[in-house]
């Protein structure tokens, strides 16, 4: 016995336009017929795309650079703008000093307190030498 391929094909129906109404055919009161259901025709059409989609190449757009026309308000804005950047970099390095000083402080107290206990703990040494001498 031969084997029998069985192929699917599919009928895709082509969609009828909706009969439109003119204001004529309102008046007169003629009635027109429903078209058929769309979301089935929809679905039949989606399923026959779904088998032979294409693959788009999709290239990549840069934004397009500021245009310079020389104009008052252009240099007004790149000014403001030059100004913006020059404090926020004067806030930067008050941030910076201010944290430095910060750090330079605890690092102060803290070798005085170090300081403080080796001074105690060598006394208590000192003491503790003594009275084993004795």
């Amino acid at each position: 016995m031969a084997e029998q391929e069985v192929k699917k094909v599919e009928a895709v129906m082509p969609v009828a336009p909706t009969p439109v109404e003119t204001k004529s055919d309102v008046a007169e009161g003629k009635v027109t017929a429903p078209s058929p259901p769309v979301a089935a025709e929809k679905e039949k059409a989606a399923t026959a795309t779904e088998e032979s989609k294409a693959l788009a190449i999709v290239q990549k757009t840069e934004p397009a650079p500021k245009k310079v026309s020389g104009g008052s308000i252009d240099r007004v804005i790149a000014l403001a703008d030059l100004e913006k950047e020059k404090r926020l970099s004067f806030i930067k390095a008050w941030e910076d000093s201010e944290k430095t000083k910060a750090e330079n402080r605890s690092q102060k107290k803290l070798y005085v307190v170090a300081a403080w206990e080796n001074s105690k703990k060598a006394a208590l040494e000192a003491k503790l030498r003594n009275i084993e001498e004795k």
